[in-house]
């Protein structure tokens, strides 16, 4: 068949697709509500059920095996695929495992809260307060840790949240499960093959209770609990078409039930087949690991063959596909995290980020941008939601720039989607990681801005979130903190008149921030011992290559690869601190070290204060521009932080892979930190990802050139770089120069870019009227979310964030900036 006339499917539009528009309509309507389902069953399950003589793995199993037995299948809308994340059209699930129980005190007012209520029903808060939340009051992951390791001073650090983020204490979850066998084998073939290796396991065990032998034990029960999930969906849906009084619909109904009667189960044969199986079994993962950063992968790859093939034999045209694909998209949307009000200045807003990764090269290094991935991209320009977080590989060297410049032309017409990925860059990361070649370039997006080869890596990519300003203050303070008193809290470094050199400083920072990474890391292995004993992944295992060859567990190091990621908050703010000290004390000398440290517990107070501090702010070297000093401070952090991480090895195997991005935590963090020696006032908040300082670059080459020179081999978590464009009327000129400097960038050396094309003023105007702007989507750290949702420190730092013309390539100054 011959390819696209137009790659920008410019015919098909959401007029002419009355059922995505109608679904979307619905998706911006929706109010979330707190879904108990899955609370309600595993409780029920382990208090009633449960044998503690099986293995983790067979429990975990069981467990959620019970609950996808007895999920409601729901059809709340005309959408084509069936399955819903939860019991809502709209739900927020809750996983007592983790952090469920921080709603207990909300009970009665998470549903009328300001700030994104979440609508809780009397019966449900009920039975959480009475029957669900008591019996998990010393059963989480937290709580199994602090008894089990008896409370240690880094759990303590974490609890605190202002020094560091220990994912696991929340989930895992953020990785790229592979599709391709289900697809292949149906899940049927699957359990057909972990049943084989069974025997041979049991038969080279001596017996059944052998753990590798329950391991694949527990695959097969996790999966047949999908395969009954999707048998009732197709009974729910034969009897919803057997009381309909309309044809379409009955036929319809129809249709999903003959769909759901073939998969997940069997293998798939056409390419609707294909997009429900995956929405299945993704519905299926969430039943056993929290509905955080699950990510599809490589749609336009996996799904091309069964696209294609049904074009060829006439059973599927573009309209259908767009349709089938704006389903899917909807449906990926169709759930969010619970988040409590505590949680709000940390989280707010935010989705739940599947992320889906477009384009790029095959395992071959050829191009592998097809027709599939010009549908996806329209898709996206078409429904504009914030899940799924749509991510564009580009290959400077082997994709088309017919294709650079359709991804340009959807994020300037959506004015945030999706985010641009480097390749060249991210590859060459991967293979410093010891993946090999083709599984480096099979790489997909996890989340925000992770990597991971698809099915291969279980990155964890969330353990640690690392709060760099706290190293900073500690090193300025001798090991203390102002926000936490006169406790000592790191090792006792220089301080004072003690500090008599910028090699001197950076040691002590140097010291501060290895034994807080040494806290954060010895938290991060205390919690993946309770995972695995409370924890396992034997659903998510069978999704994976490795898991069922190796008879282990992905928590227990079954995947092929097996790293942890950290991601650090407020990177471009230390940095120009270290600038600072160096500039300003010891080179230039205009303050000494110990009347800097005053000025900065004093929160630049005064007149000489804010003289100080403006000099700071407005005259010492930033990162983002070319000074040699900011690019050897920025260049030495990254390496340091490079080759700390690289030399811890995690509780699977695999090393520390550091990164940069911040989701919301940027903003909520730099709310309640102190002042710093870059001119930042206290609770100003810090820059996002590895952005610059807003106002601080002021000219966009410099910026994404002394960003582009760090990248690579030292950021194999990769990062997340916001621009924020002025608009303009012309938009196909200026997409043209939208594409070149993205090329640019990437050809130095630059991972990821992502962007919002709005400007100063609008920004404020919908913080005013944010009735006005109901759909306004912009893009975070990462990720994407609606502009409305986000709390007033989130909605400040994206206003602030330097806005640049693309025309002459200069920073528009910001009115409202000092």
């Amino acid at each position: 068949m011959a390819p696209l006339k137009d790659i920008g499917l410019a015919e098909y539009t959401l007029e002419r697709l009355p059922r995505l528009a109608e679904l979307r309509r619905l998706a911006f309507s929706r109010k979330p509500e707190i879904c108990i389902e899955r609370a309600r069953y595993v409780t029920k399950y382990l208090k009633y059920r449960d044998d503690p003589k099986d293995s983790p793995e067979l429990r975990q199993a069981k467990k959620v095996s019970h609950f996808l037995r007895r999920k409601r299948p729901c059809f709340p809308d005309r959408n084509l695929l069936a399955g819903t994340t939860t019991s809502k059209p709209l739900g927020a699930p809750l996983f007592p495992e983790f952090f469920a129980l921080a709603l207990w005190p909300e009970l009665e007012t998470v549903s009328t809260r300001q700030k994104n209520p979440q609508i809780l029903s009397s019966e449900d808060a009920h039975e959480l307060n009475q029957l669900i939340f008591p019996f998990w009051m010393d059963r989480s992951v937290l709580e199994v840790a602090k008894t089990r390791f008896e409370n240690p001073a880094c759990l303590k650090l974490f609890e605190s949240l202002v020094f560091f983020i220990a994912g696991k204490a929340g989930c895992i979850s953020h990785c790229v499960p592979t599709y391709v066998p289900m697809l292949e084998k149906g899940l049927s073939g699957l359990i057909a093959e972990a049943a084989a290796r069974e025997t041979e396991a049991a038969k080279a065990a001596g017996g059944e209770n052998a753990p590798t032998v329950q391991f694949y034990r527990a695959i097969q029960i996790a999966l047949q609990g999908i395969i009954e999930y999707a048998t009732h969906l197709a009974e729910e849906a034969d009897h919803l078409a057997g009381v309909s009084d309309d044809p379409e619909l009955k036929r319809e109904y129809a249709e999903m039930a003959a769909v759901c009667r073939q998969v997940p189960a069997q293998p798939a044969r056409t390419f609707r087949e294909a997009v429900n199986a995956i929405w299945i079994c993704q519905v299926g993962i969430h039943a056993e690991n929290i509905n955080m950063a699950m990510s599809p992968g490589r749609l336009d790859q996996v799904l091309y063959p069964y696209y294609r093939r049904d074009m060829d034999a006439g059973r599927l045209d573009i309209a259908g596909a767009v349709e089938l694909i704006g389903c899917l998209w909807l449906k990926l949307a169709d759930n969010v995290i619970m988040v409590p009000e505590a949680s709000e200045e940390m989280f707010g807003g935010a989705g739940t980020v599947p992320a889906v990764t477009l384009g790029g090269v095959d395992r071959d290094g050829e191009d592998a941008v097809n027709d599939l991935t010009y549908i996806l991209l329209r898709v996206t320009e078409l429904l504009k939601v914030r899940d799924p977080n749509v991510n564009a590989r580009y290959d400077y060297e082997k994709n088309p720039q017919a294709y650079r410049d359709r991804v340009s032309a959807v994020i300037l017409n959506t004015r945030a989607v999706p985010a641009f990925f480097n390749d060249a860059a991210n590859i060459k990361a991967l293979c410093g990681q010891g993946e090999t070649l083709a599984h480096a370039r099979d790489y997909a997006v996890i989340g925000c801005v992770e990597l991971a080869s698809s099915g291969r890596d279980y990155p964890a990519s969330s353990s640690i979130m690392l709060n760099l300003s706290a190293a900073m203050e500690m090193a300025l303070y001798g090991g203390r903190r102002p926000i936490t008193g006169a406790t000592q809290i790191g090792p006792v470094t220089p301080s004072g008149a003690a500090v008599t050199s910028f090699a001197a400083f950076w040691e002590a920072f140097k010291q501060q921030l290895d034994w807080l990474i040494d806290q954060a890391v010895q938290t991060n292995e205390m919690l993946g011992a309770v995972h695995q004993e409370m924890m396992p992944s034997p659903l998510l295992s069978a999704f994976f290559e490795g898991p069922l060859q190796s008879g282990r567990d992905l928590i227990r190091g079954g995947a092929i690869y097996n790293s942890s990621g950290a991601t650090h908050i407020g990177f471009a703010d230390t940095v120009d601190s270290l600038n600072a000290i160096e500039s300003a004390v010891f080179m230039d000398q205009r303050v000494s070290f110990t009347d800097l440290v005053k000025a900065i517990e004093n929160d630049f107070g005064g007149a000489d204060g804010e003289k100080l501090r403006q000099y700071l702010k407005n005259r010492t070297p930033k990162f983002g521009t070319e000074h040699p000093i900011a690019r050897k401070n920025a260049q030495n952090l990254i390496g340091h932080l490079f080759h700390t991480y690289q030399s811890r090895t995690n509780y699977r195997g695999g090393r520390y892979r550091p990164a940069y991005w911040t989701m919301t935590n940027h903003a909520g963090l730099g709310g309640i930190s102190g002042a710093m020696p870059n001119g930042r006032k206290a609770g100003e908040l810090f820059a996002s990802g590895i952005t610059p300082v807003s106002g601080a670059a002021p000219a966009l080459t410099a910026c994404l050139n002394a960003v582009a020179e760090l990248g690579g081999k030292q950021v194999p978590g990769c990062w997340a770089l916001n621009i924020k464009y002025t608009p303009e009327k012309d938009l196909l000129a200026m997409r043209q120069r939208f594409a070149q400097t993205i090329e640019a960038y990437f050809r130095s050396g630059g991972q990821q870019v992502q962007f919002n094309i709005m400007d100063y003023a609008m920004l404020q105007d919908a913080k005013r009227h944010p009735e006005n702007y109901p759909e306004l989507m912009v893009r975070v750290s990462g990720y994407s979310a609606y502009f409305k949702d986000l709390n007033d420190l989130m909605k400040d730092e994206l206003i602030t964030r330097t806005q640049y013309g693309l025309t002459d390539g200069r920073a528009v100054p910001f009115d409202g900036q000092d």
